[in-house]
């Protein structure tokens, strides 16, 4: 049985690319992963499809209605003020929510089914989140536009732990924040051909066949790994005027086709 993964976004097609390449196509046609998408706006009743309002006492922003949600969910088997189908983990995408880490998604792994509300906006109507048994998750401190973003990261991060998608097992197996590492450790640095290039050798150990040696230095290596500060160019570093992958706002040109039709919220 594959594990089904039901989104609820506002935004279909912001996954239509997504779905159709890397691990998660391999999981797909492999019949390891069922992807659902539900349009929210299908579940407006109104002319304009209308899935958004304004909050009640004011304020800046525009709040997800309950009435679609609701609606969507219904169908989707999930009733309010229930405890959801036996496998089911209905998940909801906010700052609130618990940061996502690496046992998250093998929890999610072994789960059968997922549903992924997608927020926008402001957030949601506060009877979307109390009807509903959701679990909230976050990716970090920080905020973005939408929870299409968040879904697509959990679900690039469930597929590759389910058994048969990655070619080889161990790749998960030895991922940062894995067994291997240990919760808080990160994956070893890495080298291929050649061996020699531009002055920068391989270490002499990766190419000595000495497996015991090579497995010993992965572990000291990978304990000395871990995120470097952030460094963020200043405008007089990074220069102000139009370049040539750059507009005259300083937008960078994407390549992207038709871009100048992206939907705006």
């Amino acid at each position: 049985m594959p594990v089904q993964i039901d989104i609820l976004t506002i935004f279909p097609s912001f996954f239509d690319q997504f779905l159709r390449h890397g691990m998660v196509r391999v999981a797909r046609r492999s019949n390891r992963l069922d992807v659902r998408i539900t349009d929210l706006r299908a579940f407006s009743e109104d002319r304009h499809r209308t899935v958004d309002d304004r909050p009640y006492g004011g304020g800046p922003g525009m709040l997800l209605k309950p009435e679609p949600v609701f609606r969507a969910l219904d169908l989707l088997g999930l009733e309010s003020g229930k405890e959801p189908p036996a496998g089911t983990v209905p998940l909801l995408m906010c700052p609130q929510g618990q940061k996502l880490g690496q046992k998250d998604l093998e929890n999610f792994s072994g789960a059968e089914r997922l549903v992924i509300l997608c927020g926008r906006y402001e957030g949601y109507d506060e009877r979307i989140i109390e009807a509903y048994p959701w679990r909230r998750v976050s990716l970090g401190d920080y905020v973005l536009s939408g929870g299409e973003v968040a879904a697509m990261a959990i679900i690039e991060g469930t597929v590759r732990l389910l058994p048969g998608v990655l070619g080889d097992e161990e790749s998960a197996v030895r991922d940062s924040f894995s067994e291997w590492t240990g919760p808080d450790g990160f994956d070893h640095a890495h080298w291929t051909r050649p061996p020699e290039y531009r002055g920068r050798a391989v270490p002499e150990v990766l190419l000595s066949g000495d497996h015991g040696a090579i497995e010993k230095w992965r572990r000291e290596n990978s304990e000395q790994q871990g995120p470097g500060p952030l460094e963020v160019a200043t405008e007089h570093s990074a220069g102000t005027g139009a370049s040539p992958d750059r507009n005259r706002d300083g937008i960078p040109h994407t390549g992207i086709p038709g871009e100048e039709d992206v939907e705006q919220d």
